[in-house]
């Protein structure tokens, strides 16, 4: 790279060269601040393996350099025989002569067809709120982002108390705004889905967030009563089952067989969360042991 830089520089382009004359070991070392037994040693290994050339004086050149020097000058040259000079000197395209003239006159008397572009009818704005772009803006959560009531809504559907429901929404926006989730961007479609995701990781990892805050006077949700048969009330220990989350989503859609001791699960992913997270409390809240099934396919778990 050493001999490249000295070879760019000296004249004529792309010979290891100082004003003409081909440069020796010694030269070589003090234009390139290594040792001369240095530049003998590192000179063979690049002469072996082909790297430069040497001309009839014993200078040594780079191909690809004195190659691309050439092709510079001609296109120089070129160029300078080229649009500008025959303008300036009225050739070729740019000469006057009487032909020219008269194909010129003969053009002018032919009927001109007007170019579309002039008479082309001015575009008329859009009447109208704009239409929304193809692609949905990406973007992190704000540093002032405030849950949406819509967002609250889905959340008190899903069986979450308002007083829990404030609380996760502070975490979530600590941990999307100041936290490890900061760079994180998505569309208000994706923050949406990640709110509801949160609260789905939540109650898997704790099944009483959905009760934070809540009062003894509310122990007894009338959503039990509206969720449930009551043959299912009548056996359910309403003290020992986990939450009014744990009720209204996964136990109010299932059918039980409890002389069989089954419960039917609507799907399969259902019944293998029943049976992987709520296994003791679906024991505890019955009394007995109870085999969870999947209505769609009848595969038991235990």
């Amino acid at each position: 790279m050493r001999l490249l830089c000295i070879a760019a520089k000296s004249s004529p382009t792309g010979f290891v060269a100082v004003a003409g004359r081909p440069c020796s070991s010694t030269d070589i070392a003090r234009l390139s601040g290594v040792s001369e037994q240095e530049v003998e040693l590192l000179l063979g290994e690049l002469s072996r393996n082909g790297v430069f050339s040497r001309d009839a004086q014993g200078r040594i050149y780079s191909r690809r350099m004195v190659r691309d020097n050439k092709k510079r000058f001609k296109l120089r040259q070129n160029g300078a025989k080229g649009g500008q000079t025959s303008f300036l000197n009225g050739k070729g395209i740019f000469a006057l002569s009487e032909q020219n003239d008269k194909q010129q006159t003969e053009q002018s008397s032919e009927p001109q067809k007007p170019e579309s572009r002039v008479h082309k009818p001015e575009s008329i704005p859009p009447v109208g709120p704009p239409a929304a772009n193809a692609h949905a803006e990406v973007k992190p959560l704000a540093v002032d982002w405030i849950l949406p009531n819509d967002w609250r809504e889905i959340a008190l559907s899903r069986g979450w108390i308002d007083a829990a429901i404030s609380q996760q929404a502070v975490r979530f926006k600590q941990y999307f705004s100041f936290g490890k989730g900061s760079g994180i961007k998505r569309s208000n479609k994706g923050w949406r889905q990640s709110w509801l995701n949160w609260l789905d990781r939540e109650i898997k990892t704790n099944p009483d967030a959905a009760n934070f805050g809540r009062t003894d006077a509310e122990d007894t949700p009338p959503i039990i009563e509206a969720s449930l048969s009551e043959d299912v009330q009548a056996r359910l220990k309403i003290p020992y089952a986990p939450n009014d989350i744990f009720i209204r989503r996964w136990l109010a859609p299932c059918a039980f067989d409890f002389n069989a001791g089954i419960i039917i699960a609507p799907t399969r992913f259902h019944a293998d969360f029943l049976a992987s997270q709520y296994a003791d409390a679906v024991r505890r809240a019955f009394g007995r042991e109870m085999k969870i099934v999947a209505k769609d396919k009848g595969a038991t778990h235990g």
